[in-house]
């Protein structure tokens, strides 16, 4: 599992990324990630919103959560996608795929439970999370 970060400063294709992290650690960066000061750089840099991704197995499965606002970071806008069983034809017809999901409506602890449901894998319980 691979951690990406994207700081205010950076350019849209630029990221910091660890390697090989674990679940606990993913979510320490989350916590310890200072969301309202690099959205306030956002803001004045008029760069990148500060972004946390995850990714598991490539891109086949993935989190991002991205703080924005004005000063503070008063929302969040997230995107998953994982593997599951995608309706097909008007719901006629269900098949294996990937399953994406976004919210751009997230408060902080909402996004901190979105990574904790990814981490688990409680795919039912993001697709609620982004539903709400």
């Amino acid at each position: 599992m691979d951690l990406n970060f994207q700081y205010a400063h950076h350019q849209s294709n630029e990221s910091d990324t660890t390697h090989n992290i674990s679940k606990e650690n993913a979510l320490n960066a989350f916590d310890q990630f200072d969301w309202d000061g690099e959205v306030e750089k956002a803001n004045q840099l008029n760069n990148c919103s500060p972004t946390l991704s995850i990714l598991v197995n490539g891109s086949s499965e993935m989190i991002w959560v991205s703080g924005v606002g004005s000063h503070k970071c008063s929302a969040f806008i997230s995107e998953c996608c994982f593997p599951g069983e995608v309706k097909r034809l008007f719901g006629l017809y269900k098949s294996q795929g990937t399953i994406s999901l976004y919210s751009d409506c997230l408060n902080k602890a909402k996004a901190r439970e979105a990574i904790e449901l990814f981490l688990e894998k409680d795919y039912k319980g993001l697709e609620k999370l982004y539903r709400e």
